[in-house]
């Protein structure tokens, strides 16, 4: 297995997973979609020419081509705590 997919697999497991997915480009050039949410622009000679990771400012304007919106992080809920209604008995 590879170094790159080595990364996207762990980076995912700790994350949202994302499918992997390519759009052609007027230019010759394609936006991939990795599973880790990177966005990868490749020219017509299948290098990278840029690179957006889901952290990055500019991530959001090359995912909505994919559909995808940035997602604000949740927080896991806290236990409700209640106070005790009912007087103790002795």
């Amino acid at each position: 297995m590879n170094k790159q997919r080595e990364t996207a697999q762990q980076h995912a497991a700790r994350g949202r997973r994302y499918k992997h997915h390519e759009i052609d480009q007027a230019d010759g050039g394609r936006l991939v979609l990795g599973v880790d949410g990177s966005i990868r622009h490749v020219d017509d000679h299948g290098s990278t020419t840029h690179t957006w990771s889901t952290d990055d400012a500019e991530w959001a304007d090359q995912a909505i081509r994919f559909g995808l919106h940035p997602q604000p992080l949740t927080v896991a809920p806290q236990g409700h705590q209640v106070q005790e209604t009912k007087n103790k008995r002795w």
